[in-house]
């Protein structure tokens, strides 16, 4: 039962093979439809660990979120997903309109990372906008348009701003104290394009989404280990992406969230890098049981505030930890294993880079445009 969930969830190889490949390699002959079955077994056995995820991602001081299209049978609608540094929430709405989001992030205090989707500028929460994802609309434009010299110089402006900030984070990590000193270049770039007079349409575009959007834009430079990118949630919701390519128009909303409940479980294995047949084989149901196998102390309830004043300075032998206001320096006790591309947090509660997306990308126009 594991090994067939595993393939076609984890795997991403459709039913009818993993069928094939049991009777083929093992001699096993599984009666047709026998897996949906065993995925159904699968997703009620895991469905309290799937709202265990859930509340704890909610609980998070830093939220991703994104969505993607999916085709059922009779209607279409659209994936969502929630992750934190170690955890991954898929569910599904018939569309894309955000109502939603209100209740279920009612009450929310730390800050959500997300793309320009408006959708999500009317939640009652700090936020931070994906640059990665302006960065790239940038680049198209530069690309589409190489004689447009409003949009150069707003694109030469804009890389020149954050080609600085990025080398902070690449030399001391995701640290307020540091990013701070880019806060007034910052807004000076944003007070520079409100007050600018394009005849360009795309340059009004960005002129547009910087005023609309600005202060979101660099909400990152105010808190303690909040990214600048939505990588999480986008690599997250490339596990769907890649299942949907064979099963698109053939979900029903019973299948698909069969699906969603188990990617959930195996997409947080592999945030906190677990085995994910491993992770099976063992029975555990719970939160608790995924993050002990993981090497991780299970989670307690300390305050967290998102200003960086507030840092944990000590930890006792059974887990507790002990706060300063300004501490000299912050030690952890126990091990925080986080995914590879958002870093690592050293014994020593520095944050060390270890991930490309922290770096400028590598083929980016507006990131490596000279000024005249």
């Amino acid at each position: 039962m594991s090994w067939v969930a595993y393939f076609n969830v984890a795997c991403g190889v459709n039913m009818l093979r993993v069928e094939k490949t049991l009777a083929e390699v093992f001699g096993l002959a599984l009666p047709h439809s026998k897996g949906y079955v065993l995925k159904r077994y699968l997703m009620d056995l895991y469905q309290l660990l799937y709202s265990e995820i859930l509340q704890s991602i909610l609980a998070s001081p830093v939220l991703h979120i994104d969505e993607t299209t999916v085709r059922l049978r009779k209607q279409s609608g659209y994936v969502w997903v929630l992750t934190s540094i170690d955890k991954a929430y898929y569910f599904f709405k018939p569309s894309r309109e955000g109502s939603f989001l209100q209740e279920l992030l009612s009450g929310y205090r730390g800050v959500l990372i997300s793309d320009f989707y408006t959708a999500y500028d009317s939640l009652d929460c700090k936020q931070q906008k994906c640059l990665v994802h302006i960065i790239r609309e940038i680049d198209d434009d530069l690309f589409r348009h190489p004689l447009d010299v409003e949009l150069k110089g707003l694109a030469q402006e804009f890389g020149a701003l954050l080609r600085k900030i990025i080398e902070t984070v690449d030399r001391r990590g995701l640290k307020s104290r540091y990013l701070r000193r880019h806060k007034r270049s910052a807004m000076r770039f944003l007070r520079s394009v409100g007050k600018a007079e394009f005849s360009s349409p795309l340059a009004n575009k960005y002129q547009k989404r910087c005023q609309k959007s600005g202060e979101k834009m660099f909400t990152f430079l105010d808190h303690d280990g909040v990214p600048w990118n939505n990588n999480n949630a986008e690599h997250a919701i490339k596990l769907f992406a890649k299942y949907r390519r064979n099963v698109d128009g053939y979900f029903t909303e019973r299948t698909l969230q069969e699906y969603l409940v188990l990617a959930t479980v195996f997409e947080t294995c592999e945030f906190n890098n677990l085995n994910v047949l491993k992770f099976m084989l063992s029975k555990e149901t719970t939160l608790v049981g995924l993050l002990s196998m993981a090497g991780r102390k299970p989670e307690r309830n300390f305050p967290i505030e998102l200003c960086g004043r507030e840092l944990p300075s000590a930890a006792t032998s059974d887990g507790t930890i002990s706060y300063s206001r300004r501490p000299s320096r912050c030690s952890l006790s126990y091990r925080l294993t986080v995914p590879p591309w958002e870093g690592t947090i050293s014994r020593s509660g520095r944050t060390r880079s270890s991930s490309k997306i922290l770096r400028k990308p590598r083929f980016s126009i507006i990131l490596n445009i000279k000024s005249a």
